[in-house]
Protein backbone atom coordinates (compact mmCIF):
# COMPACT_ATOMS: atom_id res chain seq x y z
CA UNK A 1 0.00 0.00 0.00
CA UNK A 2 1.71 3.20 -1.03
CA UNK A 3 0.79 6.63 0.37
CA UNK A 4 -0.66 9.17 -1.77
CA UNK A 5 0.52 12.08 -1.07
CA UNK A 6 -1.83 15.51 -1.79
CA UNK A 7 -0.26 19.20 -2.09
CA UNK A 8 -2.49 21.81 0.39
CA UNK A 9 -1.51 25.63 1.28
CA UNK A 10 -4.11 26.54 3.19
CA UNK A 11 -2.63 29.92 3.50
CA UNK A 12 -3.45 30.26 -0.33
CA UNK A 13 -7.00 31.68 -0.99
CA UNK A 14 -7.08 30.24 -4.28
CA UNK A 15 -6.08 26.85 -2.85
CA UNK A 16 -9.83 25.16 -1.58
CA UNK A 17 -8.55 22.35 -0.24
CA UNK A 18 -6.98 19.50 -0.97
CA UNK A 19 -8.63 17.43 -4.00
CA UNK A 20 -8.32 14.00 -5.89
CA UNK A 21 -9.33 12.85 -8.99
CA UNK A 22 -12.06 10.24 -9.02
CA UNK A 23 -14.54 8.91 -11.31
CA UNK A 24 -18.16 7.84 -10.04
CA UNK A 25 -20.16 5.65 -11.86
CA UNK A 26 -22.78 2.77 -11.58
CA UNK A 27 -22.49 -0.49 -9.88
CA UNK A 28 -21.13 -3.17 -12.32
CA UNK A 29 -24.62 -4.98 -11.48
CA UNK A 30 -26.76 -1.71 -12.48
CA UNK A 31 -24.51 -1.27 -16.22
CA UNK A 32 -24.87 -4.96 -17.04
CA UNK A 33 -28.81 -5.11 -15.94
CA UNK A 34 -29.33 -1.59 -17.96
CA UNK A 35 -27.55 -3.02 -21.11
CA UNK A 36 -29.73 -6.42 -20.98
CA UNK A 37 -32.57 -3.92 -21.48
CA UNK A 38 -31.23 -2.08 -24.30
CA UNK A 39 -30.06 0.81 -22.01
CA UNK A 40 -26.49 2.50 -23.15
CA UNK A 41 -24.23 4.06 -20.69
CA UNK A 42 -21.57 6.78 -21.29
CA UNK A 43 -17.44 6.36 -20.59
CA UNK A 44 -16.66 6.96 -17.14
CA UNK A 45 -15.33 10.05 -16.47
CA UNK A 46 -12.90 11.31 -14.58
CA UNK A 47 -13.29 14.54 -12.20
CA UNK A 48 -11.93 16.33 -9.36
CA UNK A 49 -13.18 16.02 -5.48
CA UNK A 50 -12.16 17.96 -2.82
CA UNK A 51 -11.78 16.00 0.14
CA UNK A 52 -14.16 17.94 3.11
CA UNK A 53 -13.67 16.42 6.32
CA UNK A 54 -17.10 18.40 7.75
CA UNK A 55 -19.07 16.50 5.28
CA UNK A 56 -21.29 13.16 6.45
CA UNK A 57 -21.74 12.22 2.83
CA UNK A 58 -19.82 12.56 -0.78
CA UNK A 59 -21.87 15.17 -3.07
CA UNK A 60 -21.69 15.35 -7.11
CA UNK A 61 -22.39 17.73 -9.00
CA UNK A 62 -25.66 17.39 -10.27
CA UNK A 63 -25.12 17.85 -14.19
CA UNK A 64 -22.39 14.80 -13.87
CA UNK A 65 -24.97 12.44 -12.36
CA UNK A 66 -27.62 13.32 -14.96
CA UNK A 67 -24.41 13.01 -17.83
CA UNK A 68 -22.97 10.03 -16.58
CA UNK A 69 -26.59 8.81 -15.42
CA UNK A 70 -26.78 7.51 -12.36
CA UNK A 71 -28.86 5.62 -10.26
CA UNK A 72 -31.29 7.79 -8.99
CA UNK A 73 -32.78 5.94 -5.58
CA UNK A 74 -34.31 8.95 -4.16
CA UNK A 75 -35.11 12.50 -5.11
CA UNK A 76 -35.46 15.80 -2.92
CA UNK A 77 -33.22 14.17 0.18
CA UNK A 78 -32.48 17.33 2.13
CA UNK A 79 -29.48 18.45 3.94
CA UNK A 80 -28.01 21.51 5.61
CA UNK A 81 -25.18 23.16 4.90
CA UNK A 82 -23.28 26.45 5.88
CA UNK A 83 -25.67 28.38 3.28
CA UNK A 84 -28.44 26.58 4.52
CA UNK A 85 -30.89 23.74 3.84
CA UNK A 86 -30.32 22.10 0.15
CA UNK A 87 -32.50 19.30 -1.58
CA UNK A 88 -30.67 16.74 -3.22
CA UNK A 89 -30.80 13.54 -5.83
CA UNK A 90 -30.01 10.58 -4.44
CA UNK A 91 -28.13 8.13 -6.00
CA UNK A 92 -25.91 4.46 -5.55
CA UNK A 93 -23.10 3.95 -7.64
CA UNK A 94 -19.10 3.33 -7.01
CA UNK A 95 -16.28 5.69 -6.50
CA UNK A 96 -12.44 4.75 -7.56
CA UNK A 97 -9.67 6.62 -7.73
CA UNK A 98 -7.48 6.11 -10.37
CA UNK A 99 -3.70 6.19 -10.65
CA UNK A 100 -3.70 5.83 -7.04
CA UNK A 101 -3.83 2.58 -5.74
CA UNK A 102 -6.74 2.97 -3.38
CA UNK A 103 -9.46 0.99 -3.45
CA UNK A 104 -12.68 1.00 -5.27
CA UNK A 105 -15.76 1.46 -2.97
CA UNK A 106 -18.29 -0.73 -4.37
CA UNK A 107 -21.54 0.45 -2.88
CA UNK A 108 -22.44 3.83 -2.33
CA UNK A 109 -24.85 6.71 -1.37
CA UNK A 110 -24.31 9.61 -3.43
CA UNK A 111 -25.87 12.95 -3.61
CA UNK A 112 -26.21 15.32 -5.73
CA UNK A 113 -26.49 19.04 -6.30
CA UNK A 114 -25.88 21.80 -7.99
CA UNK A 115 -22.25 23.44 -8.13
CA UNK A 116 -22.95 26.67 -8.49
CA UNK A 117 -19.39 28.87 -9.56
CA UNK A 118 -17.50 26.18 -8.13
CA UNK A 119 -14.07 26.15 -10.51
CA UNK A 120 -12.06 23.66 -8.66
CA UNK A 121 -14.07 20.64 -8.44
CA UNK A 122 -17.19 18.51 -9.19
CA UNK A 123 -17.89 16.63 -6.10
CA UNK A 124 -17.14 16.57 -2.51
CA UNK A 125 -15.54 13.33 -0.80
CA UNK A 126 -17.07 13.31 2.35
CA UNK A 127 -17.37 11.10 5.98
CA UNK A 128 -18.53 8.27 4.17
CA UNK A 129 -15.87 7.65 2.30
CA UNK A 130 -12.84 9.43 4.55
CA UNK A 131 -13.69 6.74 6.94
CA UNK A 132 -12.20 3.96 4.67
CA UNK A 133 -8.50 5.26 4.97
CA UNK A 134 -6.07 7.09 7.36
CA UNK A 135 -5.23 10.96 6.47
CA UNK A 136 -2.67 12.90 7.74
CA UNK A 137 -1.80 16.53 6.86
CA UNK A 138 1.73 17.67 7.20
CA UNK A 139 1.56 21.75 7.69
CA UNK A 140 5.33 21.82 7.52
CA UNK A 141 5.66 20.78 3.84
CA UNK A 142 1.97 21.73 2.82
CA UNK A 143 1.19 18.05 2.29
CA UNK A 144 -2.07 15.56 3.20
CA UNK A 145 -1.11 11.91 2.81
CA UNK A 146 -3.67 9.24 2.11
CA UNK A 147 -3.25 5.58 3.15
CA UNK A 148 -6.01 2.72 2.92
Amino acid sequence: MVPIELPWNPFNQLDPAPCIKIVIANADETIMAGRAIGFEYPTPHEITALIDTGSPFTIVNRVHALNRMLAQTGAGTEIRTLGGKAKCGEHSGTISFPGTGLKRIETLRILSRDFEDERYYSCLIGRDVIRHWKITFDGHSKRVTITD
